[in-house]
């Protein structure tokens, strides 16, 4: 594993303002209490804990997922040789961000419809969703390949029907 370090100058500004520097030319002033300011030790810390759960998420999900996500690795070794942790983490979020969840509006690459998650099986990986015309249950593969997900999710079911039918009003 390759370690890298970026070299930051940090010099007292006016009162309590710090000047930044990083990088060929590249600087800001912020406030000594800024949140964003973090030290060395906090930064790996907090990458530590990161990774961490991370792995943890790869060892107890579901190889075809992980498979899916990491270009068809899908052991742990396989992964920590081939990935940075940077990458690592940034993959499973992307393996947690695709549970379906009830309500949740996905976009049908193909056509344009929407379509609402009515409930998810997890244990048999199907979803069951409603367009404006239709009842269906797909697989949970089915729904990542040919539907995005909208990033809305509808709590109520007259709310899912305006939104598919249009306001008739």
């Amino acid at each position: 594993m390759k370690e890298m370090y970026l070299k930051v100058e940090v010099e007292q500004n006016h009162g309590n303002w710090v000047d930044v520097f990083y990088r060929k030319d590249k600087s800001y002033t912020c406030s000594k209490d800024d949140a964003e300011l973090v030290e060395i030790e906090d930064a790996e810390e907090k990458g530590a804990e990161k990774l961490y759960k991370a792995i943890n998420n790869i060892r107890f999900g579901d190889n075809i997922d992980v498979a899916r996500v990491f270009d068809g690795y899908c052991t742990l070794s396989n992964i920590i040789d081939n990935f940075s942790p940077k990458e690592i983490i940034q993959r499973v979020e992307k393996i947690k961000a695709q549970v379906p969840t009830t309500g949740d509006v996905y976009k049908a690459s193909i056509s344009g419809k929407k379509v609402v998650v009515m409930s998810y099986d997890k244990e048999k990986k199907n979803v069951q969703l409603m367009s404006d015309t239709c009842f269906m249950l797909i697989t949970l593969n089915t729904l990542n390949e040919f539907y995005s997900f909208t990033g809305r999710n509808y709590n109520e079911f007259s709310n899912i029907l305006n939104e598919l039918k249009g306001d008739n009003t």
